[in-house]
């Protein structure tokens, strides 16, 4: 699912993994803090050790995935309650496209609110995606609300050769 961004994250996955197998479970928190507060809304190290002896050190890959890939900036993390979205997107594509393709961008405002009609992220970025297609680009949308209400993850592919 992630092929292209696994690269980026695959030494802090398998980093995670190491530390959990070996019950080294404070220096897992030490060391990934901020994305248990991202994903698991822990915000100190007792709320982690809370966790663990409640659920077990067996996370989910898929979210821990997306979340390492936000962590480490290679997608755009919304939450499904974030509101107006627009300038946070456009922050993301000014990073990663050459100036003149997102010059050419036609802006379209992102309101994500899943509880409204049409508050769902991925129909409202239908029209960026069908702008970027003809330079090679791809906008990719995951969604995953295994430890929350939900969270959009948007990662961009652009050609390499820019």
């Amino acid at each position: 699912m992630l092929e292209t961004y696994t690269a980026f994250i695959e030494n802090d996955l398998h980093d995670i993994w190491t530390l959990l197998a070996q019950r080294e479970f404070k220096e897992a928190y030490r060391r990934y803090a901020p994305v248990w507060e991202d994903m698991l809304f822990i915000r100190e190290e007792a709320e982690w050790m809370d966790f663990l002896e409640c659920e077990g050190p067996d996370l989910e890959e898929r979210p821990l995935r997306l979340h390492l890939a936000a962590w480490a900036d290679c997608c755009l993390e919304i939450g499904c309650y974030e509101g107006d979205v627009t300038g946070k997107l456009m922050n993301f594509l000014r990073q990663d496209l050459p100036e003149k393709v997102f010059d050419s961008l036609e802006r379209f405002p992102v309101r994500v609110d899943i509880d409204e009609l049409n508050g769902a992220l991925e129909p409202q970025i239908k029209p960026y995606q069908e702008q970027l297609k003809p330079w090679g680009c791809k906008l990719k949308v995951f969604f995953d609300d295994t430890y929350c209400a939900g969270v959009y993850f948007v990662f961009l592919e652009a050609p390499q050769d820019w």
